[in-house]
């Protein structure tokens, strides 16, 4: 496990960095502010593109990855299985504990003229942490996991901030919500690994040498 931390700098440095100012920034500017900011940086184009965005923290899409991973390797995907049930019961056990009001809810007597995206559903319970931040880190976490190529970690790191941000975009979350959500994704995914290297690894080695495409003889 160290090794893959170790050897993925190029996710964990930038993602810690943007971390720690997003953090700062979230202490030090009210939530009204907050938002007025991000609400006021809008465009027809982004509504549509973070609209897209959001998709990858959907939880179709993470059984979709899970059935990619499938085809190439089963412990993969196996994997998969483990980060998506380790990370809905933590950011649903969260949700439900703290109970947080979200933006659409917590300003409902506050006379400012918000924007919204046309269809989307706006939810007022239950914000912290952002489920969809959640699913999102996690996914594209195992992505670097599995990959191991540094170089393109990067871009997965986009992906997973271009999901997170597309929740307060789309009025759903505080930028705090995105804070614990990032965090508890990544941390899920690191259990998935540690949970299957103890558990089934060794009992199941043939897990890690086949695949749907893979040559079974």
């Amino acid at each position: 496990m160290k090794n893959l931390l170790k050897n993925n700098l190029s996710f964990f440095v930038p993602f810690i960095l943007m971390w720690l100012v997003c953090l700062g920034w979230v202490l030090q500017t009210p939530k009204f502010e907050q938002m007025v900011w991000i609400n006021s940086h809008r465009t027809i184009w982004s509504d549509t593109f973070f609209w897209c965005a959001t998709q990858l923290g959907e939880g179709w899409f993470f059984v979709t990855m899970i059935l990619v991973w499938l085809v190439f390797k089963y412990e993969q995907a196996f994997i998969g299985v483990i980060a998506f049930a380790v990370s809905t019961l933590i950011s649903q056990g969260l949700k439900f504990s703290f109970q947080t009001l979200r933006p659409s809810e917590f300003f409902k007597d506050v006379s400012y003229p918000w924007k919204y995206v046309s269809g989307v559903e706006l939810h007022g319970f239950n914000s912290f942490p952002s489920g969809h931040t959640t699913s999102a880190f996690c996914i594209f976490t195992l992505w670097v996991f599995f990959t191991k190529k540094p170089m393109i970690n990067p871009i997965f790191l986009t992906l997973a901030i271009t999901a997170a941000y597309s929740r307060p975009y789309l009025f759903q979350h505080f930028p705090e919500d995105l804070l614990g959500g990032s965090m508890i994704g990544i941390i899920s995914a690191i259990l998935a690994i540690k949970i299957y290297q103890r558990y089934f690894e060794t009992k199941y080695p043939q897990l890690s040498q086949k695949g749907l495409l893979v040559n079974r003889h």
